[in-house]
């Protein structure tokens, strides 16, 4: 708030420009759902992702990638969306997807990325997609960065995506209950349908329709 009061306008990366003109992102929307997003691993990698900070990689242009040695072009839509190792996984990501949201992606891309095109209120899917950018940014670091053999390579892995989201939504289930509790003793506040009707609508998804039954 205080920079935006002082400076009218931030300036933008040359990738960001390019999110903007060539992939008609809107960079200061996304930026607000990613605010949003519970799962705070995939929520500071999405970010990253989007501000073009992630560390390591800024400076892989016009070279080989060392992974499947095409030529990096832009590090971050090469890396996350078209090395040929995450080719090789794309179906399995979209299944995976479409798998625990009723929102469904048909491609792995930068529009399927573009949370700032879902409403605000809907919560499973820009923390899957946080969760699953978070996951595949460790299988990168793996790739890139480490040099301990004895580490065995992380993969992507369906049925920890799925956890994640389960272990997710039990905490914010949590955290609503709690609310509820402290709305009804401090506040004497008898809202407790109304917010979990919310919650339900917000968080329900194909394993549980209704995450908090009425």
């Amino acid at each position: 708030m205080l920079i935006t009061h002082k400076y009218k306008s931030i300036r933008k990366t040359d990738g960001q420009k390019n999110l903007i003109s060539i992939n008609n992102i809107n960079i200061p929307s996304i930026f607000q759902h990613i605010n949003h997003i519970s799962h705070q691993k995939g929520r500071n990698t999405l970010f990253r992702f989007f501000s073009r900070s992630l560390p390591g990689i800024n400076y892989e242009r016009n070279v080989p990638c060392k992974i499947c040695n095409n030529i990096i072009r832009d590090p971050y839509t090469h890396l996350f969306i078209d090395c040929m190792q995450v080719k090789e996984i794309e179906n399995i990501i979209i299944s995976t997807f479409n798998n625990l949201s009723f929102f469904k992606i048909r491609n792995w891309d930068l529009n399927s990325l573009d949370i700032s095109k879902t409403n605000k209120k809907e919560r499973i899917y820009p923390n899957l997609i946080g969760i699953i950018i978070h996951q595949l940014w460790r299988i990168i670091c793996h790739k890139l960065f480490n040099q301990d053999e004895s580490k065995s390579p992380p993969s992507f892995d369906p049925t920890l995506i799925e956890k994640e989201l389960t272990n997710l939504i039990k905490i914010e289930k949590f955290i609503l209950i709690k609310k509820i509790e402290r709305n009804e003793t401090i506040y004497k506040l008898n809202n407790r349908d109304q917010l979990i009707i919310n919650f339900n609508t917000s968080w329900h998804n194909p394993n549980t329709p209704n995450p908090i039954p009425l």
